[in-house]
């Protein structure tokens, strides 16, 4: 048992351990209404503990079924959607009106100059391609 903590569980077990104790002492008569009230308090919160732990298990049982429901109805959507693209058109604005994003339509790139026959970096000079061949060719 942990003698500090704040969580529930701590401090619901320090309370139990108290109750549980104080049973067995005697000369505490000043303290009866106390440990009454703490028994009860206890009780109280263990009930309240089961139904969180109900709910928890709720929760995981409702959030699969959301899970279950958003991939089918992403499923759903998609099969309309391609529907409703091979009707209006994959670049459509139309589309838009039923969520859809229309595709943008292809852009022209500007033609590119054709590149230089031999690019040279300024200060580097290169062997002509004969020399080049010959040095092979020798080893």
């Amino acid at each position: 048992m942990a003698a500090k903590g704040n969580t529930f569980a701590e401090r619901f077990a320090r309370w139990q351990v108290m109750a549980d104790n104080l049973r067995e002492v005697e000369g505490f008569a000043h303290v009866t209404a106390d440990h009454q009230l703490l028994q009860e308090r206890l009780a109280e919160a263990r009930t309240l503990e089961g139904r969180v732990e109900d709910l928890r298990s709720q929760f995981r049982t409702v959030t699969a079924r959301m899970r279950k429901l958003a991939t089918e109805g992403d499923t759903i959507r998609g099969r309309i959607s391609a529907n409703l693209q091979g009707r209006y058109g994959f670049t459509s604005e139309t589309l838009i009106r039923y969520g859809v994003t229309p595709r943008r339509p292809p852009r022209r790139r500007s033609k590119k100059e054709k590149p230089e026959e031999a690019k040279t970096t300024p200060g580097v000079t290169q062997p002509p391609a004969a020399a080049t061949a010959e040095t092979a060719a020798k080893s």
